[in-house]
């Protein structure tokens, strides 16, 4: 009995470094289906905020804010610490709205304006990594940008 009391935590231990190891990587495929649906989402949230339907911007804001919060997996996996750097300004800034749209009193010109400083980090990031399939019209990652 002893054995087997012993042996557990160490059987434990392999199947836990098994499931671990099987873990799925963020891959550049997963950023891409990330970074389609969070344009639609941030568009979404935009339009939103232009007619004033704060409740909506809100539910659109939270979604985009999941959305580009997972792909800091991708930029850590590659070591890209300015990438990394672009997405934390880009999600402060997703948070700032979100204060701001859960405001009692929202103040819509201030909500604009965080707004489009969110999209201008998120400008910065695909200056950098983000280009134009000429055949297609298609966005990828820029070649050679990434390992």
């Amino acid at each position: 009995m002893r054995r087997l009391g012993l042996a557990a935590p160490l059987i434990l231990m392999l199947a836990g470094s098994s499931v671990a190891a099987e873990y799925p990587i963020f891959t550049a495929n997963n950023l891409a289906d990330n970074m389609k649906l969070l344009g639609r989402n941030f568009t979404a949230v935009n339009a939103s905020l232009a007619k004033s339907d704060f409740e909506a911007a809100k539910a659109q804001l939270t979604r985009s804010r999941e959305l580009l919060a997972v792909t800091i997996t991708f930029w850590k996996d590659r070591k890209k610490d300015d990438a990394i750097k672009i997405l934390k300004d880009a999600v402060t800034g997703m948070d700032e709205l979100d204060a701001a749209l859960s405001a009692d009193k929202i103040d819509a010109a201030a909500s604009i304006a965080i707004a489009k400083r969110v999209g201008a980090a998120c400008q910065a990031c695909h200056a950098v990594y983000r280009e134009q399939d000429p055949g297609t019209k298609a966005y990828k990652l820029r070649t050679g940008s990434v390992p």
